[in-house]
């Protein structure tokens, strides 16, 4: 399980409940270059449709000549990249224990480090879609409350495929 690459990490976090349980048992360092990984794949549609689409820079460029643009693009789109990362952790650590209370419910062991892997690799699909929306000018109300939705249905749907404690 040590050998598994990111691309599969990411593949079977789409689509395969069983492997998401088994990835809670994988290292703490894998798992945070996996969500910094995860993180870039969420930023650049950001930054597509900044750079490439709108090339809107009034936000940005108000005091600011052609020359200082060169700087301050870069240095805006490093500050924006750290905080879509932040704010992916704040994500996943809240969804984590989420996840430790619902474990509890069904009775199955899941340790907060443990819950907070799962959920690391949980929130692959929901995090994907819901970074791509903005690029297609998709504006879901509420899209929020359906991100967090569709994570606590992953999590859950990996909680029920984690064996049972034997007695």
């Amino acid at each position: 399980m040590r050998k598994i690459s990111i691309y599969s990490l990411f593949y079977k976090s789409i689509y395969s409940f069983k492997d998401l349980a088994k990835f809670r048992f994988l290292d703490i360092g894998k798992t945070i270059k996996y969500v910094f990984v995860l993180a870039i794949i969420y930023f650049l549609p950001a930054i597509i449709k900044l750079l490439l689409i709108d090339r809107d820079f009034s936000h940005l460029t108000t005091n600011f000549d052609k020359g200082s643009l060169v700087i301050i693009i870069p240095i805006y789109l490093i500050f924006t990249y750290v905080l879509y990362s932040g704010l992916l952790f704040i994500k996943i650590s809240f969804l984590a224990w989420i996840a430790s209370l619902l474990a509890k419910g069904v009775k199955r062991t899941l340790p907060y480090r443990n819950a907070w892997r799962l959920t690391a690799f949980s929130i692959t699909l929901p995090t994907i879609l819901f970074g791509l929306f903005p690029l297609f000018r998709i504006d879901i109300p509420f899209g929020i409350l359906y991100d967090l939705a569709v994570s606590l249905i992953y999590i859950t749907l990996a909680i029920f495929k984690m064996p049972r404690p034997k007695k």
